[in-house]
């Protein structure tokens, strides 16, 4: 949304009601990407950090990946969520998402909230298509954990990669420009998938490229909603769920004031 565009007040009643909703969602885990976008801010962490997936690994629910592309949260984020499908072996159901900063056009007025949902698709992936997706990320070493504890910025971009398979959980951050990030092609297997085929964004120069630590207050304040994580193979460090210390920087003002 433009600065310039003026915001409506709250009344203090629905602060109140949307305050007591934000401090009952922040107690629950993320069970995978949700249409609402507050709901959505609330269980980012625990999404990330595939606390819903680790739960359930081992079960019989089968391998189940999740897929994460970060180019500034508040510009451009894709998730796919893909799940063994067990009625039909080998073959994978993909749910796809692409949010993308708030499109003041595709507001409604009978759902504020429509910009900032994203667009989503679902489809099936054949036995060899999944197949060949697996192969490429696995090629690329998509699935290959961290070494060292990462913090990555939310104005950022890396590939966040966690899931199921064989029954064991793993997890795995590929920050740009670091490789994968160098080869091009690590993007082709999930392009396949994406809503309305919405364009990758331009990445910046490698010497650009956001990190963690680098801004000042005042700069924080301008790129929205700002905050870092630190993760390593066992996922984000610190608590996820509740949210304990990883509130967004602000993302409580800002809530309460949209």
């Amino acid at each position: 949304m433009s600065r310039t565009t003026p915001r409506p007040a709250f009344h203090p009643v629905s602060r109140a009601a949307l305050a007591m909703a934000m401090a009952t969602l922040t107690g629950c885990a993320a069970f995978g990407p949700t249409d609402n976008p507050v709901a959505r801010k609330l269980t980012w962490f625990s999404y990330l950090s595939g606390d819903d997936l680790r739960a359930r690994c081992g079960a019989s629910d089968g391998d189940r990946y999740r897929v994460v592309f970060n180019a500034d949260y508040n510009r451009h984020v894709r998730t796919y969520d893909i799940t063994l499908d067990p009625a039909d072996s080998g073959s994978a159901l993909v749910e796809a998402r692409v949010i993308e900063a708030t499109d003041l056009a595709r507001l409604t007025p009978l759902d504020p909230l429509s910009a900032a949902r994203g667009q989503t698709a679902t489809l099936r992936l054949t036995p060899p298509q999944l197949a060949s997706v697996l192969a490429r990320l696995t090629d690329k070493g998509a699935f290959e954990p961290p070494a060292t504890t990462m913090r990555l910025p939310s104005n950022g971009v890396y590939w966040l990669i966690n899931g199921c398979r064989a029954g064991r959980w793993f997890f795995a951050v590929h920050p740009y420009p670091a490789s994968p990030f160098t080869d091009a092609t690590f993007l082709e297997p999930t392009q396949a998938l994406d809503p309305g085929m919405i364009a990758f964004p331009t990445l910046p120069p490698p010497e650009a490229a956001p990190r963690a630590g680098t801004l000042t207050g005042n700069q924080r304040a301008d790129v929205g909603v700002y905050f870092e994580i630190e993760a390593n193979r066992d996922g984000l460090v610190g608590p996820t769920a509740p949210f304990g210390r990883w509130l967004p920087e602000g993302a409580l003002a800002a809530l309460l004031n949209r």
